[in-house]
């Protein structure tokens, strides 16, 4: 049965980042609560620790799992680098709960991507999942929740759906509902929406559209 932490999102002790950090590094599963919903988390670059998390959610499908960052230099550990409008598209609505998609850089897991082609990360509004990311690396994160069901927002639920799955569950308490991450592909001349969420579409266009006015042209790579 996992192990149980109590943490404030908002402000998670060193304690509970070291302990969780351990775990991630030894390639274990944690769940914990993210800027939407509960997660189930483990280190994004171990494909050992990525195979774990597809057993532990029961996923069989091959559907890439978000990545989540602790800052932005850590997109280039995961994805080619970004041009110089996606960079200022970042800038704009980054942190926040919105993912967005990447040309992969080559050798990721392929638990990770999906497939080959791209890799989906998010730079989160929270505390704790920054902050997490920076002691152990970026990490995957999926939804509390068996496929086809609704996410846990329970951590008594999650133990008890969960709870031999995974080695620890950093305990954030009940969750409010909120509408899930926005995803947009930026592997195209302009961003694709692949799913409705926190962040309107239409903001994710008007910080594009700025870019471009500010002559920031799509195939001028940031250095």
């Amino acid at each position: 049965m996992a192990e149980i932490l109590t943490v404030d999102p908002a402000n998670p002790t060193e304690e509970v980042l070291r302990r969780a950090g351990e775990a991630l590094l030894r390639g274990e599963v944690v769940a914990l609560p993210t800027d939407t919903v509960y997660g189930l988390c483990a280190r994004a670059l171990d494909a050992e620790a990525m195979e774990a998390l597809y057993r532990a959610k029961g996923r069989t499908e091959e559907k890439g799992a978000p990545v989540l960052i602790g800052h932005p230099g850590q997109l280039a550990l995961l994805a080619e680098p970004p041009s110089a409008r996606a960079r200022a598209l970042l800038d704009a609505l980054w942190p926040g709960p919105i993912s967005f998609v990447f040309p992969a850089r080559p050798g990721l897991p392929a638990r990770l991507t999906g497939g080959p082609g791209g890799v989906a990360v998010r730079l989160p509004g929270q505390n704790l999942c920054r902050a997490l990311a920076l002691v152990a690396g970026p990490f995957a994160a999926t939804s509390a929740n068996w496929p086809g069901d609704p996410p846990l927002r329970d951590p008594s639920a999650l133990v008890i759906r969960f709870g031999p799955r995974i080695s620890l569950l950093l305990d954030g308490g009940f969750l409010d509902e909120r509408p899930p991450s926005t995803v947009a592909d930026l592997r195209g001349e302009r961003p694709a929406l692949l799913r409705k969420g926190a962040v309107p579409f239409d903001a994710v266009l008007r910080a594009w559209d700025r870019a471009e006015r500010r002559g920031i042209t799509p195939d001028r790579a940031s250095g």
